[in-house]
């Protein structure tokens, strides 16, 4: 993407801005209900007290059915970053203990938000549109993202799960944004967004580590790309804060389980999961066509006549050998959830591969990107929250695609805000259903007030197994 006039970029801060407080108020259940005890939110304050006595256990009170017991101690698998953030916010203000997990999640969120608003921010800015058809079509993306993207479920629910998923998420996400950013600044603005990428990665791979590796694989291209001057210094800002964090998770995954990956189900307390991994592994290529046809499949949730309209359930997805359930939680494939961004990444693939399309370094990232796309698909449980890891290569396309799309995007433009429009409203409406009627993990206060405000009685769905 080249520079050009800063003028014939949309303004999408307002549109943004207000989209911070829509999602404020959906994550705190109207805006009060902001210290509440996620289910296993406190295990990341009791990682954080353990950190400051100097060791890697936690309290087995706090992560119960989660936990992994190697030699006797306690441990967790989660990314350390959310338990890293717990420790000044527990110093600020103590009485916050064990329910920082709303105003965490948030914060994430906030930060994917204005990173993907940047991101299509600087992509339209070259893009051949007037400048009435780039405020709509940028404004229409950011709301896309808001309420066509999983970040409407990973705000609605911020358990342990799903808490250090949004961080991932959000600190990738960031990290792409500055890898652009670099590519069209120079001098000391370069170094800053360099430092601004590292500090980035370093927070996805400590936040889960599937956002993490491909960031890391992305830093050598931006350092080739490199000019001479200044080199020693935007090196030390690309290098050092991301090196910090990698020998941080090394160090630390050896000092929980003895590995490198950051969790070992040798000692998984829950046998199902431990003993399927044993016989049939994490990741397995045999498992690709079937994730890839759950995720990106057309199966539409089923209708009902009470709020919300849609009734999103799992499903049945009995594959023995390749899933350790005999169900998918993913309620809503993607083509119904985020219909507009995969038409926008398939368009900017088709940007990719054309020969004088991109540059090497976008090219570079893509395939960065696509390792952790492709992961997620050979893995052995399927959820909705696990689409996230999908999204940051499938963004990435897309802003290749407002940048580089010429005439496609001109004429492709409405068909885009359609797609945007019908993402958001069943998007929306399912993510309700799920948050309300089916996901456990939701505090059975919000639940009640979500039922509320729905005009139905306060009762908790069983999940419908007969198919």
């Amino acid at each position: 993407m080249q520079i050009t006039d800063g003028n014939r970029a949309p303004n999408l801060v307002p549109v943004t801005l207000l989209l911070s407080v829509v999602l404020w108020l959906f994550t705190m259940t109207g805006g009060r209900d902001i210290f509440v005890k996620e289910v296993l939110g406190g295990a990341y304050d009791s990682q954080a007290e353990h950190f400051l006595c100097g060791d890697v256990d936690v309290d087995v009170d706090t992560i119960r059915h989660e936990a992994t017991i190697v030699n006797d101690h306690v441990r967790m698998y989660f990314g350390p970053f959310p338990a890293l953030l717990r420790i000044p916010l527990n110093f600020l203000y103590p009485a916050g203990h064990g329910k920082w997990s709303r105003i965490s999640g948030f914060c994430a969120g906030a930060i994917s938000l204005f990173a993907f608003a940047g991101l299509v921010h600087m992509a339209l800015r070259s893009s051949p549109l007037s400048s009435r058809a780039r405020n709509w079509l940028g404004n229409a993306s950011v709301i896309g993202f808001a309420f066509g993207s999983p970040l409407l479920l990973l705000l609605g629910n911020l358990s342990i799960y799903d808490e250090a998923i949004i961080w991932g998420l959000a600190l990738s996400l960031g990290a792409i944004f500055f890898a652009f950013r670099s590519r069209q600044t120079e001098a000391s603005a370069l170094t800053h967004a360099l430092l601004g990428f590292s500090l980035c990665a370093a927070g996805a791979l400590l936040s889960r580590v599937t956002f993490g590796v491909p960031l890391i694989l992305i830093a050598p291209f931006l350092a080739l790309t490199l000019p001479r001057g200044n080199r020693i210094i935007n090196l030390t800002a690309l290098v050092l804060p991301l090196a910090a964090a990698l020998i941080f998770y090394i160090w630390l995954s050896y000092a929980r389980f003895g590995n490198v990956t950051g969790v070992h189900f040798d000692y998984y307390i829950d046998p199902v999961h431990r003993e399927f991994v044993h016989k049939f592994g994490v990741f397995s290529p045999r498992r690709l066509p079937y994730s890839f046809a759950d995720y990106f499949s057309l199966r539409f949730p089923s209708l009902q006549r009470e709020p919300p309209y849609f009734a999103a359930n799992r499903h049945s997805y009995d594959y023995p050998s390749l899933f350790s359930n005999n169900f998918s939680e993913v309620y809503l494939p993607l083509p119904w959830c985020s219909g507009w961004l995969v038409f926008g990444a398939i368009m900017g693939i088709t940007c990719l591969v054309r020969r004088h399309g991109v540059a090497a370094f976008e090219r570079g990232a893509a395939v960065a990107l696509f390792a952790q796309f492709l992961c997620i698909l050979l893995y052995f449980l399927l959820a909705q929250r696990y689409a996230a890891d999908l999204y940051p290569f499938l963004i990435f396309c897309l802003i290749i695609f407002l940048g580089s799309g010429g005439v496609a995007l001109l004429r492709s433009r409405h068909v885009m805000i359609g797609l945007i429009a019908l993402s958001v409203v069943v998007n929306s409406l399912a993510t309700v259903s799920w948050l309300v009627d089916y996901d456990m993990n939701v505090p059975t206060e919000t639940r009640a007030k979500w039922k509320q405000l729905l005009g139905r009685k306060s009762r908790l769905r069983s999940p419908d197994w007969s198919f």
